[in-house]
């Protein structure tokens, strides 16, 4: 007989779920802080923080930092309020498919789309600014990727307004029309109503969209350090990357660089989380109307506008990444064989870039799945036991996506040179695996756990009532019904990862080099050919990715209407 009680036995999986999370995600970000006041010696102390600051770029690197975040947001917020308004409240021909073509372009790899466009506006041989030499204009209209614009163009045509596209398209779809219905009795036109009525009451939706895109947008790394390298404009996570290769390595500078972006994103978490537990604005109710706006006249052409705002974002750079795998020479067109396959020929050959893919694969199938059973295994702990510890892991859960991925990666690599247990683990594929599940986890947590809680605990009850342990309910009853979001998970885990540098950049290394971490150091270098064959591999596994998990989304809801 267990000297336990029931309800002591069923704290014991979210207290084990507990620790074994917060050791994962406290313990890096514990380390960066450990470094900013012992500089990675034995004697630890209060450093003085006024000569790390004195490091050189320091505090250039985080003001460019906030200024990258800062335009990317401007820019991509109001064309993605748009976007999203017109797929989800207007009459649009085929919006569903236009989202889904959002959808995609967040599924692309921002190196793959950055080595397209530099074949289109490259300062030397870049197609659209050698045509515009030749007509004379170059000197008014040229457009050099290699710049703070050029950086920003890369991350607006990214993450910026694709990420919110999809965020804000379901919070406007699910906006009770008799709001709108009753703007427009009183006479207000559709503009009108979209900045006076709609966008004000979706001021919460928008703040948690923003918030989050900022948070995120601490993440840009492999564009600055390609783009930005050149003209000596530094952001925070490419200065970390340069104070760690430095000889020695300077611990304490990036330790306290860490500190101080960590700093600036804790009130932005706080706020985040504020901001979406706020009930001020309710936006659906029990009798919502679901009437759209007719757009009349202007159908067809916002139509045509939106496709051709995603071919440009992603067709556009996709095909110029293509040809120039297939160019002898990387951007000229002015040679006497400007075609050849020799660059897919080579890369065939090239045991690296062979071993990179086969790394790339293993890592991707590996957290895939791994992350899968971590995920549901915590998901459930948050959703159904009841527990006062609920709330800790829930929260423990959303610290990776809070905290920039040099940073994790950083902070990995000191765990792994100073934890015996972790350190069999460098150098290996199992640290990019670790650290690459820890990376995701938000997403895939939130996504089952938000799965979980429409699935009524009463059907686990019935089971149990049956005679089912806890264990055979949530294996034979829970997971079933789970499983299409299973896989959806498990396949944007893997598009996720496979398309990973700033969490991977410090841990990688010759045996363990992944194909991403690959393309950057031959864009470093200058090897455009080989970095675009590398870029199209990504961006078609990511295409794939894309379609798989639209598929079975679209399979999951025909079996759930049904």
């Amino acid at each position: 007989m267990s000297i336990l009680s029931p309800s002591l036995r069923r704290q014991i999986p979210i207290a084990i779920a507990l620790h074994a999370v917060g050791f994962l995600v406290l313990y890096p970000i514990g380390t960066v802080f450990w470094l900013t006041f012992a500089g990675g010696s034995t004697v630890s102390g209060t450093i003085p923080w006024q000569e790390a600051f004195n490091t050189p770029g320091l505090v250039t690197s985080i003001l460019n930092t906030l200024k990258v975040v800062a335009a990317t947001q401007i820019i991509a917020l109001p064309i993605a309020l748009v976007i999203a308004w017109l797929l989800a409240r207007t009459d649009l021909p085929g919006a569903r498919w236009i989202e889904f073509g959002f959808w995609v372009l967040f599924f692309l790899p921002s190196m793959g789309v950055m080595t397209g466009w530099l074949l289109c506006f490259d300062p030397d041989f870049g197609l659209a600014n050698r045509w515009l030499s030749a007509i004379g204009l170059d000197r008014f209209a040229g457009f050099d990727l290699y710049s703070f614009g050029g950086i920003v163009f890369i991350h607006v045509a990214t993450y910026g307004i694709a990420v919110k596209v999809m965020l804000l398209t379901p919070a406007f779809r699910n906006l009770d029309a008799s709001i709108e219905e009753a703007s427009a009795l009183c006479g207000a036109n559709r503009i009108k109503t979209l900045l006076r009525i709609v966008l004000p009451i979706m001021t919460p939706a928008i703040l948690v969209v923003v918030l989050m895109s900022i948070i995120r947008g601490f993440e840009t790394f492999e564009v600055e350090l390609i783009l930005g390298t050149p003209i000596r404009f530094q952001v925070f996570s490419t200065k970390i990357y340069q104070l760690m290769h430095n000889s020695p390595p300077e611990f304490r500078a990036a330790g306290t660089l860490g500190t101080s972006i960590l700093a600036i994103i804790l009130p932005l978490i706080v706020l985040q989380r504020w901001a979406s537990t706020r009930r001020s604005f309710t936006t659906v109710t029990g009798r919502i109307a679901r009437g759209k706006a007719k757009l009349g006249a202007w159908r067809w052409p916002a139509c045509i506008a939106l496709i051709g705002v995603v071919a440009f974002f992603s067709l556009l750079p996709f095909g110029l990444l293509v040809m120039g795998s297939f160019m002898t020479m990387f951007g000229f067109f002015d040679v006497a064989e400007v075609w050849t396959i020799a660059q897919w020929s080579k890369a065939f050959e090239d045991t690296t870039l062979l071993s990179s893919l086969s790394n790339t694969l293993y890592l991707g199938i590996g957290t895939a799945l791994l992350a899968t059973i971590v995920y549901v295994a915590v998901a459930y702990c948050i959703v159904r036991p009841k527990s006062r510890l609920r709330a800790p892991l829930d929260f423990l859960t959303w610290l990776p996506f809070t905290v920039p991925g040099i940073i994790l990666g950083f902070g990995y690599l000191n765990m792994a040179l100073r934890v015996p247990i972790f350190s069999p683990l460098y150098g290996t594929i199992g640290a990019l695996i670790l650290v690459s599940i820890l990376s995701a986890m938000p997403l895939g947590v939130q996504v089952l756990k938000n799965h979980m809680m429409q699935v009524g605990a009463e059907i686990e009850e019935a089971g149990r009532v049956a005679g089912a342990s806890w264990m055979q309910g949530f294996r034979r009853i829970l997971l079933p019904l789970a499983s299409p979001t299973l896989a959806i998970v498990a396949i944007m885990v893997f598009a996720s990862t496979i398309r990973g540098v700033s969490n991977l950049m410090l841990l990688s290394s010759g045996s363990n080099r992944v194909l991403a971490v690959l393309q950057v150091e031959y864009l470093s270098e200058g090897n455009f050919g080989p970095a675009a064959v590398i870029g199209t591999m990504i961006v078609l596994m990511s295409l794939v990715a894309a379609v798989i998990v639209r598929l079975v989304s679209l399979r999951y809801e025909i079996a759930s209407r049904s």
